[in-house]
């Protein structure tokens, strides 16, 4: 069977248990609004010549009005602290059997950082500590400046 079809179960799988979520085919992303927070399941499909591996990795997405204030998120992985965290896909079976390993890691480990990283005041509380989260949420360093600021401004619409 084509890689190309593997992945087409495997996300169809995750379709059936993700039943609120809308699922933005052209981006291989999950999507829940949440008033002016917007939640993001993202999914990496890493080809290999007959299968792929699933990568998954979320983020949180901060709007004033149609604009982006700011962004923040993370590799589930990297979340969990082990590094990429990959799920294997190499027939029917597996397919299905991977969509549910990394949706029971992103219940695990990508909804609670959804929930956590959706108060901006936490967000702004790690980017100004700097350090190890910081960078988990927000890896390039000369950006976290002006996402403080960024969601500074959102406080100021949103509250």
């Amino acid at each position: 069977m084509k890689s190309s079809d593997l992945q087409n179960i495997f996300i169809e799988e995750l379709k059936s248990l993700l039943p609120d979520w809308e699922f933005i085919k052209s981006r291989r992303h999950f999507k829940k609004a949440k008033g002016s927070t917007v939640w993001f399941f993202h999914i990496t499909c890493i080809n290999h010549l007959d299968d792929f591996d699933a990568v998954g990795d979320v983020a949180v997405e901060f709007r004033v009005e149609n604009d982006r204030a700011c962004i923040v998120g993370a590799e589930l992985g990297n979340i969990e602290g082990t590094g990429q965290r990959r799920f294997p896909v190499h027939n029917v079976v597996t397919a299905k059997s991977s969509a549910h390993g990394l949706f029971d890691f992103f219940q695990k480990f990508g909804l609670p950082f959804l929930i956590i990283h959706s108060n901006p005041v936490q967000v702004v509380a790690t980017l100004e500590r700097g350090g190890k989260q910081a960078m988990l949420i927000s890896p390039i360093l000369y950006q976290h400046k002006e996402q403080i600021t960024q969601l500074r401004n959102y406080f100021d619409h949103s509250m």
